[in-house]
């Protein structure tokens, strides 16, 4: 036995002491432990949104065996390295093919799942090591792959900031408030240098660059390419935002946001359907608008749209589209679609002419299929369209006269009609129901186009609704979901709004649009709000979570074109410098937890500048005499009796008093500065 173990055998205070010295080893080290808990809870809770349940069940495992404090045995461990195993296995099993291998994202989630395996072994052995200490940092950076969304950026900087108060906690071993208190000076400080960094650090990302990451799990309603008539007819009066727009300059006016989706030619009945695909391959494979289709360039109305997903293929762009996204096409019709559905945010710049004039080009195999009516199938309109025809031998007087005739049917706008008799479509809805919404306008006007001899064709997508727009941004809902139709006069094809022609609107679905907000009198200061928020949350997206090095050198370029815009970058600068320092000094400032001790600072500091400095242990009361044995008459007399009355009894009115004797003593103390005087 070594003479230091006998000593403490031997020796009742070297065995205290040794439990003493046991308990502070065994309180660091819990308290460290717990310090990394903390820091692993903060980073791994995102990540439970991520793993597979098999995964989840693992983590619950070793939860157990940590509440349950068992240790980390060979035997445990072993047993937890195999349960990891097979954990992992489970999660990723049915992704081990060549189209998962060639993502990026099955490597990063195996990674993720490898790095909780070790995580959970080492923190099994209460041992503490720099893997350990590194982990959370690392689990941080791969959550971060999987996750793009403003929810996410504040969670992250709330992950960084928690990390940074544990590491000051672990390593200063100050108390909670203290190291809460740096870490938000440092992060005052630091505030500046991220914002300069984060728009002009050299960017390395690329515009789309997703690597097949979970985004939007939620599912719009979109456009499948046909239009119904019957009872499954696309009407979802829904708040759901489909995409958001944000316009280069002015928002359009009303009449023009159109958002074009799917052109639709052959009425099936119950159904229309787009062209034929043998018709369809005759198109060109790409065609952007061309010149004479608008007057100028700069008549183009330059956006940026954010599409949700659809698990449709189509993009939606302002009628006219100049050119297809990157990555899409654009046909004949100005259909724009992508060879896959949109299963996650798609973000692209578009420009449109909104003033056009298109489609001298039209084959006419297309235009035949823009004739193509069933006379016999709806008898009653093909008389009226014949009367018309008749009456109007110019076409441009004709549809005229057949928009004066829908009008003149008294129908009515329904976002719940009765069921039209599909084999006689329109004119079941002109003659007989005449209550629709817009599938139902759209349909029969197109129908009765052709009846009158005019080429005619259905055209889906959105219509939105400037009252859904905050300066230049703007929010396309599922509601906004619109048909209308599209006549084909003097060589081009003409936009008719066609449900403008209902005559009146149904008490039922004008209250459903209301409380959707849809109708002008409805001006909720709620919805309102929502709309603001909705627009900051596009900004924070477009500026920050999609800022690429596109944006970057977008931005820089136009610094150098505009002073104005790197003038108001400088003063935006300038702000938060001095909002970080306003922070950072509010921080730092000192706290005080004892009132009266507060009152006394600015004295007890002249106290000490004057060579009578609190020695430790020292009550203020010797302080204060040994004070008074040089200068005798001082009001620290006063000071000294008022002071330990409040503070050992209950003359609270003495408060009063006790602060002028303060000032009183400021006064006439042999100061080196009288500032102090000033701060009572």
């Amino acid at each position: 036995m070594r003479f230091s173990a006998i000593l403490r055998f031997t020796d009742p205070a070297a065995r205290g002491k040794s439990r003493i010295v046991k308990r502070l080893n065994a309180w660091r080290e819990t308290r460290e432990l717990f310090l990394l808990d903390l820091a692993y809870l903060a980073v791994v809770t995102p990540v439970l949104l991520l793993v597979k349940l098999p995964m989840l069940l693992f983590l619950l495992l070793v939860l157990v065996l940590l509440l349950a404090r068992k240790r980390g045995s060979v035997a445990t461990l072993l047993f937890v390295a195999l349960a990891g195993l097979f954990a992992i296995f489970f999660s990723i099993y049915g992704a081990f093919n060549f189209a998962g291998l060639s993502r990026l994202k099955l490597f990063v989630e195996l990674i993720l799942y490898l790095l909780l395996l070790a995580v959970s072994l080492q923190r099994l052995t209460r041992t503490i090591n720099f893997y350990l200490l590194v982990s959370p940092v690392l689990l941080l950076a791969l959550s971060l792959f999987f996750f793009d969304s403003i929810a996410m950026l504040v969670y992250v900087v709330f992950e960084v900031f928690v990390l940074l108060w544990l590491i000051l906690a672990y390593r200063t071993r100050a108390d909670a408030l203290s190291s809460l208190r740096v870490t938000g000076m440092l992060f005052a400080l630091s505030l500046p240098w991220v914002v300069l960094l984060f728009f002009f650090f050299p960017r390395i990302s690329f515009e789309h660059a997703s690597y097949g990451f979970r985004g939007d799990e939620i599912t719009r309603t979109g456009h499948d390419g046909t239009m119904r008539m019957d009872g499954a007819a696309l009407l979802v009066p829904s708040e759901r935002i489909v995409m958001e727009v944000g316009f280069q300059n002015a928002m359009p006016p009303d009449g023009q946001l159109y958002f074009r989706g799917s052109v639709l030619y052959r009425d099936k009945k119950d159904h229309w359907e787009p062209l034929p695909s043998y018709v369809r391959r005759a198109f060109a494979p790409k065609q952007n608008a061309q010149a004479g289709m608008y007057r100028s360039a700069d008549e183009v109305t330059a956006y940026k749209v954010s599409l949700y997903p659809t698990h449709k293929k189509w993009l939606y762009l302002l009628d006219l589209p100049i050119e297809a996204p990157e990555g899409a096409t654009i046909n004949a019709d100005f259909e724009t679609t992508l060879e896959k559905p949109v299963n996650e945010p798609q973000h692209y710049d578009a420009g449109s002419a909104l003033v056009y004039r298109y489609g001298d080009r039209t084959e006419r195999s297309v235009l035949a299929y823009a004739r193509d009516v069933n006379r016999s199938a709806n008898p009653r309109s093909a008389k009226a369209a014949d009367t018309i025809a008749a009456a109007n031998p110019d076409p441009k007087q004709r549809l005229d006269a057949l928009l004066r005739f829908f009008r003149d049917q008294n129908l009515t706008y329904s976002l719940r009609p009765e069921p039209l008799d599909l084999n006689h479509t329109a004119d079941s809805f002109l003659f007989d129901k005449r209550k629709g919404y817009c599938v139902h306008f759209a349909g029969s006007f197109v129908t009765l186009s052709r009846l009158a001899g005019l080429p005619a064709r259905v055209v889906t997508g959105y219509k939105a609704d400037r009252k859904n727009s905050v300066k230049n941004y703007l929010a396309v809902k599922e509601r906004d979901a619109h048909a209308w139709a599209e006549v084909y006069l003097s060589d081009h094809w003409q936009r008719i709004e066609t449900t403008a022609a209902a005559a009146f609107i149904d008490s039922e679905s004008a209250e459903l649009l209301r409380q959707t907000g849809t109708l002008e009198d409805n001006g909720e200061r709620l919805t309102r709000l929502n709309l603001y928020l909705l627009y900051v949350k596009y900004q924070v997206e477009t500026w920050v979570l999609q800022y690429s090095h596109f944006r970057q050198m977008r931005l820089l370029e136009n610094v150098k074109q505009h002073p104005a815009l790197a003038a108001k970058l400088a003063a935006a600068f300038a702000l938060i410098v001095l909002a970080s320092a306003a922070l950072f000094l509010w921080l730092r400032r000192p706290r005080c937890k004892d009132k009266l001790l507060c009152l006394l600072r600015p004295l007890l500091t002249r106290l000490q500048r004057s060579g009578f400095e609190r020695e430790e242990g020292e009550t203020l009361h010797r302080l204060f005499a040994r004070y008074l044995e040089t200068y005798p008459g001082s009001t620290l007399t006063e000071v000294d009796r008022l002071y330990h009355r409040l503070q050992y009894g209950t003359a609270h009115e003495d408060a009063v008093q006790f602060k002028k004797a303060i000032r009183a003593f400021l006064r006439e103390s042999p100061a080196k500065g009288d500032s102090d005087a000033r701060k009572l």
